[in-house]
């Protein structure tokens, strides 16, 4: 006897947790971010055989698929809302009369790859009656296999029932069960199948398991046609390069380059970051040139870029420094062949010069220096280097040729933060076994409303004036539900030293939940030469400050 659907899930899950112990994957990866195209983001939830023809021929018409473009994903909306007699997902034939097979020979005929959707749910996002694959992993692997599927992108809608669409709170939604089923289902058939999980970040340690199981994982909630988002998910993304590496990549959403929602600057320190963090690239924007702009198609179609992103080292640059007040950040991440990427981002609306200093901050003696989106060669350059940037550029270097300092800072001194004075409502936390790290414990509760604060004396320097401080901190505050009004992925934190004027710092996302420590590198002003130095750390704004773990202090 046929199982019904609801044994069939209860079954399902049962057996997913059971072989969570030993999640393993031996699903089909690529060694390079994957590069494509997806309905979504201008089609929405209403995908037709029309319209995936005429992009996946634009792909090829407009260049793109030889510069890597090749994944042709028909997002939600595709399917019938029910099943055959035996149980299989069908597609709508009223939207795609030729059906699935003839659609990805048309796709494959072009010599691109057919990109498949569904999700974990009970049903597809932007439906109500959409079904989705919870219950029918593995008769849906199968059919996906069967028409001929190259990969698939994995939802996370409906996670409890068939009301309620995005749920960020539930067992359900957070859980890795559904996604490591339908990976186990994917790796028993006899096709390999690019696995693309779209969880959205939600729930504790992401990064670990998902990279385990898919070629690439999302790690926000969705983009939005609005400058903020990029703000948002940049700073979201900051602890996942531990996970990043070949053939398991996190992915930023999908590309808004195009969609007339940035300005052109916008839009390539948009496509620039999401490509030195080693992010699929995924166009979202209709390829036909009496919609979207030839200026947009032609950063999608820069080929330096793209050739960083595709870089066979697989390594994503990591936030080096971070520079709040003034508004602009460093980025940096090696590539093959012992060259190293920079990424200089100003996030202030007006131009600004900005001052790298090659040697202490990339232990950089000297190098060949490319500006990648002017495509010039700046020559042999070694120390302080001054850049002008226009407001929200994004500058990329690649240095190549690269000789060695030894003037990098060097780690000085570290002070806990269990070990200073707390005032207003701070407290200490003792966190269970290898976490809060190193110190396995943290002060927490900084609220700006009670004029919490801590204060660490004793501080040794020696030589006075600015000093570069390593400050492990933890935030798990993710903008799930708040992404799309006032969520932003950041909490800040005023640091001041001997009673010197306090600077503001935002910091980003930390790691997989509130005992996971990150590190954020801050320069601060006002050090004393000797060991009677004080630094205070107060919580400011109207949220939270970061819980702290300690700092390090560099001479």
């Amino acid at each position: 006897m046929t199982p019904s659907r609801s044994e069939r899930i209860a079954w399902l899950t049962t057996a997913a947790m059971a072989w969570l112990p030993t999640a393993s994957a031996v699903n089909a990866r690529t060694s390079t971010p994957p590069m494509g195209w997806n309905s979504y983001n201008y089609y929405g939830c209403s995908p037709t055989e029309e319209i995936i023809h005429t992009n996946a021929q634009g792909l090829v018409d407009l260049g793109l698929a030889a510069l890597g473009y090749v994944y042709v994903t028909t997002d939600c909306g595709w399917p019938a809302p029910d099943r055959d007699s035996e149980g299989r997902i069908q597609f709508n034939e009223d939207l795609f009369p030729s059906g699935p097979v003839a659609l990805g020979e048309f796709i494959h005929g072009l010599g691109l790859k057919y990109g498949l959707y569904s999700g974990g749910g009970y049903l597809q996002c932007g439906s109500t009656d959409l079904p989705a694959s919870l219950g029918y992993e593995e008769i849906d692997a199968q059919t996906f296999a069967d028409w001929g599927g190259d990969s698939l992108k994995y939802d996370n809608c409906y996670p409890v029932n068939n009301v309620t669409m995005a749920d960020y709170d539930s067992a359900e939604s957070g859980s890795p069960a559904r996604f490591q089923t339908m990976a186990a289902a994917l790796d028993a058939v006899d096709r390999d199948i690019n696995y693309f999980v779209c969880q959205w970040g939600v729930g504790q340690d992401v990064g670990a398991w998902a990279s385990a199981i898919g070629n690439s994982w999302r790690i926000s909630n969705d983009i939005y046609n609005a400058w903020r988002s990029i703000w948002r998910i940049t700073n979201e993304v900051v602890p996942y390069y531990k996970y990043t590496t070949v053939g398991a990549y996190a992915d930023m959403d999908m590309l808004i380059v195009g969609l007339k929602a940035l300005s052109l600057e916008e839009e390539r320190f948009h496509f620039g970051l999401w490509a030195i963090n080693k992010s699929p690239l995924g166009i979202g924007a209709a390829l036909d040139t009496s919609i979207t702009p030839q200026d947009s198609l032609d950063i999608l179609s820069n080929a330096e870029v793209i050739a960083i992103n595709q870089d066979s080292l697989g390594e994503p640059v990591k936030l080096t420094r971070r520079y709040t007040e003034e508004e602009y950040d460093l980025w940096a991440g090696n590539l093959s062949d012992f060259r190293i990427v920079l990424g200089i981002s100003n996030w202030r609306n007006n131009s600004q010069t900005i001052s790298v200093d090659l040697a202490s901050i990339l232990g950089v003696a000297s190098a060949d220096v490319r500006d990648v989106w002017a495509a010039s060669d700046l020559g042999t350059l070694s120390g302080s280097q001054t850049f002008n940037l226009a407001g929200h550029e994004l500058k990329i270097l690649v240095l190549s040729n690269i000789a060695s300092s030894s003037s990098t800072p060097k780690a000085a001194g570290y002070y806990s933060a269990v070990s200073g004075a707390l005032a207003g409502q701070a407290a200490v936390v003792t966190c269970s076994a290898n976490t809060c790290l190193p110190t396995g414990q943290k002060v927490g509760d900084l609220y700006p409303a009670t004029s919490s604060s801590l204060t660490i004396s004793s501080v040794s320097a020696a030589t006075a004036g600015t000093k570069l401080l390593g400050v492990d901190f933890i935030n798990y505050d993710i903008a799930l539900a708040t992404a799309w009004d006032w969520g932003d992925n950041t909490r800040n934190l005023t640091v001041s030293v001997n009673g010197e004027q306090a600077k503001r710092w935002a910091f980003p996302i930390s790691g997989g939940d509130w005992s996971d420590t990150g590190r954020l590198l801050i320069e601060v002003d006002g050090f004393a030469a000797g060991d009677q130095n004080e630094v205070v750390f107060a919580a400011v704004g109207s949220n939270p400050a970061p819980d702290l773990v300690g700092f390090e202090i560099f001479e």
